[in-house]
């Protein structure tokens, strides 16, 4: 029990009088006692009426001085309770209110699928979110796009077609977050935000591809089969776990050394600083699936059983249907050799396979520092998509 003051002073009965008295017993518990001071007599009739309407109970009157107290007690229930803000499932009736808010009694159930902790949570997810405000760039100012110069029409077909692709897999990268973004409790509030903020990311980043393929007239070019197929088996995953490691750790892991290779071999700045922008998004979202899949496994180790399910269960999908991209392996090859001719081209193809050898071996080292056995890691990251995302 709980001792209130609510001192009106001069205010008159009416409807300011009550609204505060209304608010001071909403956000009290039952038996807590209000002690309401006034500088007008004769108010316990109207209080008594007051009382009995919400379920309250007045006391007595008592002179004070110049002024008059008027004792109530709370007699009708609590409207408002707290939760354990160390919960590992989020309670139902949170509703969409961020966790530590009081929720008033019978709030409606909203039944997020994704309201346990465990399932979502990430040790980094708030580092995270925090140096992502601080490293937002303008995908219409922030790159010289008047100092990009021409190239010969076989370099600017492979710069056109790499950024298609580049396009379809970021908005893969932007369409699975948002799907699961509304399904995820208000709770653990920190990781709908980062969510939100790989959202910006990839929106950004498609908007710059799109630029860049624009940029010397050329524009969009062929959206493959092979890519289209890949990108539906990481659309398609239902369970989040799943998604977030195909995603951020197997998908978006490899695409940074994509960027970076992009990045080492493009001939001018513009091209270089928009994938080098790109690269350090893609990194954070890479390190919240790092700690995502790392803190799941650590609580359940035999989720890696799940992980691995999902990735020879794509590669069994897609070794059916579909393998390398040949358009995008001569339109990378051309891009790093830096033209066509069969020197430049042979250089660049050899770059290609080096690249490929670079994305295996790291992918396996992030599988590894996830939790998951060297063995078990090689042979996960063998059988990745030849898509690269």
């Amino acid at each position: 029990m709980h001792q209130h003051s609510i001192i009106m002073g001069n205010i008159p009965l009416g409807k300011f009088f009550f609204l505060r008295l209304e608010n001071a017993f909403l956000l009290a518990e039952k038996g807590d006692i209000f002690e309401l001071l006034s500088d007008y007599d004769n108010l316990e009739n109207d209080l008594l009426s007051w009382c009995n309407f919400k379920g309250e109970k007045f006391l007595e009157k008592t002179k004070i001085n110049n002024s008059f107290a008027y004792k109530m007690l709370k007699n009708s229930s609590t409207k408002f309770h707290a939760f354990d803000p160390k919960l590992s499932i989020a309670p139902l009736e949170n509703g969409l209110s961020a966790r530590g808010a009081k929720l008033e009694n019978a709030s409606p159930h909203y039944h997020f699928n994704l309201s346990v902790k465990d399932e979502i949570w990430s040790d980094n997810v708030s580092k995270i979110y925090q140096e992502s405000k601080s490293s937002q760039w303008n995908a219409s100012t922030d790159i010289a796009w008047h100092d990009i110069p021409k190239y010969n029409p076989s370099l600017e077909f492979a710069i056109a077609q790499i950024m298609t692709y580049l396009v379809e897999n970021e908005f893969s990268a932007l369409y699975i977050p948002s799907k699961f973004l509304p399904t995820i409790s208000p709770f653990y509030h920190e990781v709908p935000l980062l969510l939100s903020s790989v959202i910006g990311d990839e929106a950004r980043h498609i908007e710059v591809f799109i630029k860049r393929a624009n940029a010397t007239g050329l524009g969009l070019q062929y959206s493959t089969l092979t890519t289209q197929q890949s990108l539906y088996t990481l659309y398609k995953e239902q369970d989040y776990l799943k998604s977030s490691f195909l995603l951020h750790i197997m998908g978006e892991g490899t695409f940074m050394d994509l960027l970076s290779f992009l990045e080492n071999y493009a001939q001018d700045e513009p091209t270089k600083n928009l994938l080098r922008l790109a690269r350090k998004d893609e990194g954070r979202h890479v390190a919240y699936g790092m700690g995502h899949v790392k803190s799941a496994i650590s609580n359940n180790p035999k989720r890696i059983e799940l992980l691995k399910d999902a990735v020879f269960r794509r590669k069994h999908y897609l070794d059916e249907l579909s393998g390398e991209s040949s358009l995008l392996l001569e339109s990378l090859a051309l891009f790093a050799g830096g033209g066509d001719s069969a020197s430049n081209f042979s250089f660049g193809f050899e770059a290609v396979e080096d690249l490929k050898q670079k994305m295996e071996k790291n992918r396996t080292k992030r599988l590894v520092e996830c939790g998951i056995d060297e063995d078990l890691a090689h042979d996960m990251s063998k059988s990745h998509t030849p898509n690269f995302m």
